[in-house]
Parts: C-alpha cells; structure tokens; sequence
C-alpha cells in the first residue's frame, strides 16, 4: 500500500482486546525530575490512567536542581525548527506540567532516601516504579513487586536524546521500548524497530513517540492479563547501560549540516523527479522470487499517478491483474484491473472499487464458489470484505469483518480449520510499517479474535505484509515488506515456523530488493502461472 508508507496523521488507535476484570489494575507510581515533561509522555501516562487495567497511585517529583536542562541544545533547538517544516501536528517534545494530565491518588516529592517516604511507597503497594527523566533507577529498587521501568530508544534512556544519533549518522532504523530493571537485572518488556526518517530528526520523532505511547499501555495490559511470572517468560535481556551525554557545540553544528546537506539533496530530488510505482508480470512454471525482473513485461502508468499492490487472477482463461491506482493530483486511491496476456499487452485500466477515501492493496480469495476481494481500506477506520457480482467490474460490501481500526494490508491464509489474517496497524502519530498482529476466525465471515500475543512482530524491517502466503514443497512462506531505509526497499521472504493460537515465529530466507534503476519492490504474488510484482523508480519530471 504505497500511499500510507510515509504513516497518517488521522491514523486510529489499533485493536485491542479487553483487559481482564478479574484483576485488580496495575498499580503504577510514577518517578519524574521535573513537573514539566514532554507532551508525548503527559499523554501515555494521561492514557494509563483512564484505563481499565492500570492507575497511577502517586506521583513524585524531583525538586529542581536550578542547573540548565541538557536538552537545550542547538540541536534542540534545531529540532523545533525542523518541526515547524516537516512536523505533521502539535509538537510532541513541547513541555507540559504533568500533573495537568495525570490524577494520582497522591503527590509527593521526591525523597528515595528518607524512610518514612519509603515506608509509604511500600504502603501504596506499588506493582511499577515508571521512571520519567534523569531519576537515578537504583535507588527505586525493591519499591515495586515487578520493579523499575522507563522508556529506551535504541542506546538511550534519556527522551531528548531518543533518535538523535541514528538520523544524524542516518542509521535506517530505530528501537523503542520499555526497559525493566529487576532484582539487579534488566530486559527490554517490549521492543519495535520503526524507520529512521534521515532528513528530520522531528519526523522520526513523531514516529517513535507514538510508538513508545502505545507500547507502555500495551504492556501494562499483557502484564495485567498475564500476571506474575509474564516478564520473566517475554522480552530479552538488555545490555549493560552506557554513559550518554548530548552532543557537544561542535558535534550539533557537524550534524545540523549533515542535516541540512540531506534536506537540500531530498529537495533537488524532489523539484527533478518523481517517484512512481509500476507494475511487472510474467507466465512461468516455477517463479523463484529472486528480486530479478529478467523476464518480467514492465507496464509502466502515466507519468501523473502510479500502480501498485497488485493480484492477479485467471478466470475462464483469460488472465487479470487487480491493483492500487493512485493519481498524484489527488492522493487517493482507487482499485483498477488490467486484462494482460502471455505476449506482454495489456488492455487499458479499468476502475472497479473506489470510496470516497483511500483503497489499496485489493486481496483477492476465492471461497465458496464466490470471488472476494479485502481492499485496505484504513482511512475508513475498518477491514472490509466486497464480493463480485459481475466479473470484473462490480462489487459490493459483503462485511465489515472489523471496525474501528486502522489496518494496513490485511492479509488472509486459511490452515485447516482455521483462517488467520495478518495486518499492520498504525496509532495516531507512529504509522503503520512497524507492528504485524494477527487474528483468526472459524470461518472467513466469522467473528475474528486478536492474537493473545499481539503485536506478533515489531520490526519495520519486515512486519507488514507484502503479498499473500503460500506454500512450496510443503513449507508456508510469507513475505513481508522491508521498510527500511525507505518505505518499499524490498521483500523479506520468511518460512513460516509456528502458526497457532499461542504464538508465531518465522525465520527469514531471503530478501528481495531491487537493481538501479529499480529502486524498490513490495508486492509479490502468483495466480497459477502468472507471477506479479510492483517496482519503484524516480523518473524525471520534465
């Protein structure tokens, strides 16, 4: 789904199942050096407590020190500036006093130290200590029964710092997490790897906040859910911490001009070119998902819009490729299909499926003697199922099999009794490229239930999915797309090694990525003999 591979600002808040009643909530207190804290983190701890699996039970507050925060760096500074330009919304880094959003049952200072202040902490029966800021975590140690928490992003603990080395030395990727500190040991509870934007260090902010938002809530369910035990049985453990500091004058001044280098050339690029997807299909006994396209008959859209996602079908002989069509003068996407043949022609594109929001990636089952087809439909908050009355042009809603999310690419694969569909799904602010879940059904119009360990998977690098699953020589591969360093950058190929309702596991064996001037693929699908597959390239825009 080409058109959401930059992540919505208007995205939903994903599925999620029902905390359980029969446990009493969470108890979190929260441990902050300075009342004033980062939008961003006023809003999970704002999320938590209106839950219905957790609380906050106190807030303490460091007193203020008088020195000058680290983070009024120049690059802070430069941050600001670089929301203004590519921020999508309100800034998330901007300071709001915490206890604006947060209602604890009790507020007190600081004092780990003084006895009596930790009398009262084992008083309130804490469950987490969640660290916010420079609060030393040791010295919080044995307050809480599942000990010391507070977010990691990739090496660093400290927020101000989260992203800022990987986009100035343009690493693709970046970890967001929940690091818990335990007994002398520590683990990450919850880990997703999300896409580096290299030219914005705000852009990949938006992204990484929203996700470490979400991932503290959804930890705190599956620790609510699963009770004692859980975090010892999920996660991984952490390496040793290493000394961080912000940049020095010298350093911000270097990476404000790498920075600022980059925004030039993206800009050169973009006033030149144009980035377009394209579509390519070929007839062949076997199709070895090389990342070839020796072979392939390239149909190439006009230079005003692009093709993508594409499904191919055979009906009564005759061979049909359903895809993305995306007019650059609008920004939505409807669903076309083209009519192709062995010799490389191909009939001109006819509009079958379009909303007055954005569809894409047009998922086509055969069931029950019916043709369906499962557009993504996110921008209408649901995952929809249309059935052909009239090959190949008319369709009409079948079901809604869920609502209320924000689902990118949903996927279907039926394994013996059981249909299972794969999908992305985005929060407000963190895209949709990052997080796989999984649901299954008895039956595809059936109820569908979310995975008890949703999100499957947390990796940008391969979670969403690129095409439909399929077997050979009796092994189930999947393929995901490889979103990193831009979206589109290829296809992880992954042998599929569990697949039930206490987990999923794949191993990944091969990629699939590729040659100049082909800049990306990240569809793959066969009907038959007939193999398809999208390609992304920069063409000239004059």
């Amino acid at each position: 789904m080409a058109a959401l591979g930059e992540g919505p600002a208007q995205a939903r808040v994903p599925f999620r199942a029902k905390a359980s009643s029969a446990r009493r909530r969470v108890r979190v207190g929260v441990f902050a050096d300075s009342a004033l804290q980062p939008r961003w983190i006023h809003e999970a701890l704002a999320r938590i407590g209106a839950s219905d699996f957790a609380e906050v039970a106190v807030l303490c507050v460091r007193e203020p020190r008088g020195d000058a925060p680290e983070s009024a760096s120049l690059l802070q500074a430069y941050a600001h500036v670089d929301h203004w330009i590519f921020g999508s919304g309100e800034d998330p880094t901007q300071p709001v006093r915490l206890d604006t959003l947060v209602r604890p049952c009790e507020r007190l200072a600081f004092h780990p130290e003084d006895r009596a202040w930790r009398a009262r902490m084992a008083d309130l029966r804490l469950d987490v200590c969640f660290v916010v800021g420079a609060i030393d975590d040791a010295a919080l140690e044995g307050l809480a029964r599942h000990g010391v928490w507070r977010y990691c992003f990739g090496e660093a603990l400290r927020p101000d710092l989260a992203a800022m080395r990987e986009v100035i030395d343009e690493a693709p990727v970046v970890a967001t997490g929940i690091r818990v500190m335990r007994a002398g040991a520590e683990r990450y509870a919850c880990r997703t790897w999300s896409r580096t934007i290299p030219f914005s260090l705000a852009r990949s902010r938006e992204r990484l906040f929203g996700r470490a938002n979400d991932g503290l809530a959804r930890t705190l369910r599956r620790l609510h859910q699963c009770g004692e035990g859980w975090l010892e049985g999920e996660g991984e453990p952490a390496p040793p911490r290493t000394a961080e500091r912000a940049p020095n004058f010298a350093e911000s001044v270097h990476g404000i001009t790498r920075l600022g280098a980059r925004i030039a050339m993206r800009g050169l690029e973009t006033a030149f070119t144009v980035g377009q997807w394209s579509l390519a299909y070929r007839f062949a006994d076997v199709e070895p998902w090389d990342g070839r396209l020796d072979g392939f008959h390239r149909l190439v859209p006009p230079a005003d819009r692009f093709w993508a996602d594409p499904f191919p079908i055979t009906v009564g002989g005759r061979h049909y490729i359903f895809f993305e069509e995306l007019p650059f003068s609008t920004g939505k996407g409807h669903i076309s299909v083209v009519e192709v043949d062995r010799e490389g022609r191909a009939s001109a594109p006819q509009r079958v499926v379009e909303r007055d929001y954005h569809l894409s990636y047009p998922f086509l089952i055969e069931h029950e003697g019916a043709l369906f087809m499962i557009p993504e439909s996110a921008y209408g908050n649901c995952i929809q199922v249309l059935r052909c009355e009239e090959f190949p042009a008319r369709w009409r809603l079948e079901k809604v099999l869920i609502d209320g999310v924000f689902a990118a690419d949903a996927t279907i694969h039926r394994q013996d009794d059981r249909w299972w569909m794969f999908a992305n799904l985005g929060t407000e602010s963190s895209g949709v490229d990052d997080e796989l879940h999984l649901f299954s059904a008895a039956s595809l119009f059936g109820e569908w239930s979310p995975h008890r360990r949703n999100p499957v998977k947390c990796d940008v690098r391969s979670s969403r999915p690129a095409g439909r699953l399929f077997e050979r020589d009796g092994v189930l591969y999947r393929p995901g797309q490889i979103c990193a360093p831009i979206y589109g950058s290829g296809i992880a190929l992954h042998r599929v090694t569990r697949l039930d309702d206490d987990g999923f596991s794949e191993t990944e064996v091969r990629s699939l990525t590729g040659t100049p001037p082909v800049l990306g693929v990240h569809t793959i699908n066969r009907a038959g003999d007939l193999s398809v597959t999208d390609t992304f390239a920069r063409r000239r825009r004059f």
